[in-house]
């Protein structure tokens, strides 16, 4: 069941599988036109796996959440990480997160990890952007062209799917966004760092792996067989299996 929990202007659509008794919990955010209902049966097998509990949430804007912009400036993603996360973590008693993040939710995810306010037990990314390049541009510009259907598509999962799909593709195509670089927060990250990317995502080259190890000398690359930008659709058995893996190399999922 969506319950709604207030973070400064908004009210944030969260989801939670199992219960946040203090033990780690793994937080999962979404993708720049994704949602909690698009992340498919991934929470479940999940929260089935490694036996920790799952909190999901829609970013504002997003899925069930309300919006307090229809647009976006070029620090939103900073902001998040640096602001609405931390909040909404405090306010559910989260103290030990296993952040999940997709795409826009893994740079994210990455953002957090480098600063104070949120302090990872670890992080998981699948197609973080840790700057703009050319092939997110063509990515974008694809998906404008394609505006009508995936807009249709979204209907199901966003109240206002027509605002979400545009505040995302305006930011990335704006020219104030192209600066958008994280790669100097990168060696500020301590905790285990697992970095997964469709070996044909269609918003993303290589670099966008090969540069988060170059800078993170623990983290740890691999490359989605088969695969482009949505993983959880195209390999979630693989996606599931390496993230288990990671929690055990790292001790974080209990004991069976």
């Amino acid at each position: 069941m969506t319950e709604f929990v207030k973070v400064s202007e908004d009210q944030i659509a969260v989801k939670t599988l199992g219960v946040l008794d203090g033990r780690p919990t793994i937080v999962m955010l979404h993708e720049g036109l994704g949602s909690i209902t698009q992340w498919r049966d991934l929470p479940d097998s999940i929260h089935t796996a490694t036996g920790l509990p799952v909190l999901l949430y829609d970013r504002s804007g997003y899925g069930r959440s309300s919006a307090s912009s229809s647009h976006y400036n070029p620090d939103f993603m900073h902001l998040e990480a640096r602001e609405t996360l931390p909040t909404l973590l405090r306010q559910l008693n989260i103290s030990k997160p296993i952040l999940f993040g997709h795409s826009d939710g893994g740079t994210i995810s990455l953002i957090a990890a480098s600063l104070p306010e949120v302090r990872p037990r670890a992080v998981v990314t699948i197609a973080a952007h840790i700057f703009v390049e050319s092939a997110v541009i063509g990515g974008v510009q694809a998906a404008v062209a394609r505006r009508d259907s995936i807009v249709e598509g979204m209907s199901r999962h966003h109240l206002d799917p027509d605002t979400t799909f545009d505040r995302w593709a305006k930011i990335w195509l704006d020219p104030r966004f192209a600066a958008f670089d994280i790669r100097s927060l990168l060696s500020e990250i301590r905790c285990p760092l697992l970095v997964l990317q469709g070996d044909r995502d269609e918003y993303a080259t290589e670099e966008m792996v090969h540069g988060v190890t170059r800078e993170v000398s623990h983290a740890i690359g691999a490359f989605i067989p088969d695969c482009g930008h949505i993983a959880h659709r195209d390999q979630p058995r693989f996606v599931l299996e390496q993230f288990v893996k990671f929690l055990d190399d790292n001790r974080l999922r209990p004991l069976t």
